[in-house]
């Protein structure tokens, strides 16, 4: 699965991972994309998908052998 489609995965499942997202960052579903997933820049969303990933491996909504 790529890093993407995960992330798409974790926030489609988690309504507290969702949540976080909206709530400390203002960033929703429909704003990540397949350059911003791994953009470690200012601007970019690489440090949120990363940890978007860990929460959903957390709930079990992913698994470690799904990820590229």
């Amino acid at each position: 699965m790529e890093k993407l489609e995960a992330v798409q995965k974790v926030l489609r499942f988690s309504t507290s991972t969702r949540e976080w997202c909206t709530e400390e960052f203002s960033v929703y579903f429909d704003d990540f994309d397949e350059q911003n997933v791994d953009d470690y820049t200012t601007g970019g969303y690489g440090d949120i998908a990363d940890e978007i990933l860990e929460r959903g491996l957390d709930e079990q909504i992913i698994e470690e052998d799904d990820l590229n």
